[in-house]
């Protein structure tokens, strides 16, 4: 199993030369740190379009919500620049260096999904197990759910609150007093600010989607 993210930004013919630019260098710098941090090989293509493949699955879904959240934080636009992204676990054919050299069902999935995903949001999708029907629809059903109410939290932050949410993350939702210490605030400001933006709803999310790929193998 391997984890794909297709993302889409969106409105890209409408922005001006600067912001693009910025878009485009933000998608080669997460291009890297993907790489950096997780192994992951991707590709920007037709211009406002990226895929990445994940090798180790349990990676992706904090690449992904990174790259979502560093996109809020363009410092050449007022508005946050949106992106849809779908990012699909499953199993593949043939792992190349470059995604649009690999192929198989997870890289079918993505692409698909993207075509489907509300635009600026994102959407999970799970490659389809030997189970009852009823049991993958609930499953399917409950995780649109969750990924629904966690696009609207994410797609009402304020560029603070975006910048605090990334630092959350980035450090593995660390605990509060280290929060503290890295963005140069006390504790009980930084639990205010947790709360108040809903940060342990995405670490919770977070953990029931990662659950749920190392049930699937997906761990390691």
């Amino acid at each position: 199993m391997i984890a794909v993210l297709t993302g889409d930004i969106v409105n890209s013919t409408k922005m001006s030369k600067l912001i693009y630019a910025d878009v485009i260098k933000s998608l080669k710098g997460f291009l890297h740190d993907a790489h950096k941090n997780y192994g992951a090989t991707g590709e920007i293509y037709r211009g406002d379009e990226f895929q990445i493949q994940y090798p180790t699955p349990i990676h992706a879904l904090k690449s992904t919500l990174l790259i979502k959240l560093a996109l809020h934080l363009s410092e050449y636009s007022t508005k946050p620049i949106q992106c849809t992204l779908s990012l699909a676990y499953g199993d593949y054919e043939t792992y190349d260096e470059k995604p649009n050299t690999s192929s198989g069902p997870v890289f079918i999935e993505s692409g698909r999904g993207l075509s489907k995903t509300q635009r600026g949001e994102l959407s999970i999708h799970f490659q389809q197990q030997k189970a009852q029907r009823k049991e993958q629809d609930d499953i399917l059903a409950l995780t649109k759910l969750l990924t629904d109410f966690l696009n609207h939290l994410l797609n009402r932050l304020t560029k603070s609150q975006a910048q605090l949410l990334y630092q959350y993350i980035e450090h593995d939702f660390a605990e509060h007093q280290k929060m503290a210490e890295f963005t140069g605030t006390s504790r009980q400001n930084i639990s205010n600010r947790l709360g108040n933006i809903g940060a342990y709803l995405v670490r919770d999310y977070m953990a029931i989607i990662n659950n749920k790929i190392a049930l699937l193998g997906g761990n390691s």
